[in-house]
């Protein structure tokens, strides 16, 4: 519905100011000096309105995508506690550097596809193109953005990231240690001088948890009595109980012997508002160890893989691993098919029995 409203300024002349509003979007004004006009742009607007067609507020033509990501990250984020809040924020510093001269009415999905397609020819620390699930991992800190805007600020009438494609991510090789491999990371490890990261490795190929549920963990969050380990905050968004095995659970016990307070994090950092960061230890050991093509979520893999070898099912990986379809769990099961073999073989002896031969009569094969 529009309302016009005649003003007259101290000068004299007059003004016509219209409102249209309708429910479920934005009012929208704007002011004229002929009445005629008024009307004319009142109707344009109810009609395109009607129609779903967005017109821009001239608020949404002066707000900036920079004040927008300020906004958020100021205001959302630290009532969100995310534990990867700082690399929340490392992506949402691309998007303001690149596009946070943008105004909100340009931000099209059309103009969002292009800075995927930019994101798409951008190198990583070794020179090498940005894989698709970090270009995504781009566009969904984006999305997060804009969704905020959208529903609880209503600083868009939509989330125009929803409209862009993702970029293609592929299935990749699921890289896992040979025994000697993980005996030489092992070796590496324990000769570190850093604690942090020889617990952090054993626990990794123990319980196949993440390198942020392993970062994050708390001395609250273990129970040495039991021999367990809860990891908070998964990538399900639910709580997950693991049990530990014994080279875990003692190299648990050791390191809170070690640490003065016992509580809190139980890889401490330079401060107490944040565990310590493993990746840089991380990479020391690995080179060390001659892994140059192994990454730390390469460990989760391991575990998946070494428990297919010993014959554990899709469903039991998916648990131990925290999955919840066995999609990811099925990448593990064509590591090694010698379990599978012996499987089979075994079933042969059953189902498949050497056909007899008729007294008398001979028996011909078709070929």
């Amino acid at each position: 519905m529009a309302t016009i409203e005649p003003r007259t300024l101290q000068d004299g002349t007059k003004r016509y100011r219209v409102r249209v509003r309708l429910q479920g979007e934005l009012p929208r004004t704007k002011t004229f000096k002929r009445l005629t006009d008024a009307k004319a742009w009142a109707a344009k607007v109810e009609s395109d309105l009607g129609h779903g067609t967005y017109v821009p507020t001239a608020l949404e033509r002066r707000r900036t995508l920079r004040e927008l990501i300020g906004k958020y990250r100021d205001e959302y984020l630290p009532t969100r506690q995310i534990r990867d809040e700082a690399k929340q924020r490392s992506l949402l510093a691309w998007w303001d550097e690149n596009y946070g001269h943008m105004t909100l009415d340009r931000l099209k999905p059309e103009a969002i596809a292009e800075a995927r397609r930019r994101l798409q020819t951008r190198s990583n620390r070794d020179g090498e193109p940005l894989a698709g699930a970090t270009v995504n991992r781009y566009l969904a800190a984006l999305s997060a953005v804009c969704k905020w805007a959208w529903k609880e600020l209503r600083w868009l009438p939509s989330n125009p990231v929803l409209d862009v494609s993702k970029a293609p991510e592929s299935e990749g090789i699921v890289r896992f240690l040979s025994d000697a491999e993980r005996t030489a990371l092992l070796k590496t490890c324990r000769q570190s001088s850093d604690s942090n990261i020889n617990l952090a490795v054993l626990l990794a190929l123990a319980t196949g948890a993440r390198y942020s549920n392993i970062r994050y963990l708390k001395w609250s969050d273990i129970d040495l009595t039991s021999g367990r380990l809860r990891f908070v905050e998964t990538k399900n968004r639910q709580p997950r109980y693991v049990p530990l095995i014994a080279p875990a659970k003692e190299a648990l016990r050791a390191h809170r012997k070690a640490d003065p307070t016992k509580e809190g994090w139980v890889f401490k950092g330079a401060h107490d508002n944040a565990p310590a960061d493993l990746d840089k230890p991380w990479r020391k050991v690995r080179a060390s160890a001659g892994l140059t093509d192994f990454r730390f979520h390469d460990l989760r893999h391991t575990t998946a893989s070494y428990l297919t070898m010993n014959g554990a099912s899709l469903a039991e990986v998916a648990e131990a691993l925290g999955h919840r379809t066995l999609v990811m769990a099925k990448r593990y099961s064509h590591q090694t098919g010698e379990h599978v073999r012996a499987t089979l073989e075994r079933m042969s002896e059953h189902l498949i029995e050497a056909p007899a031969k008729a007294p008398g009569k001979r028996r011909d094969w078709v070929r």
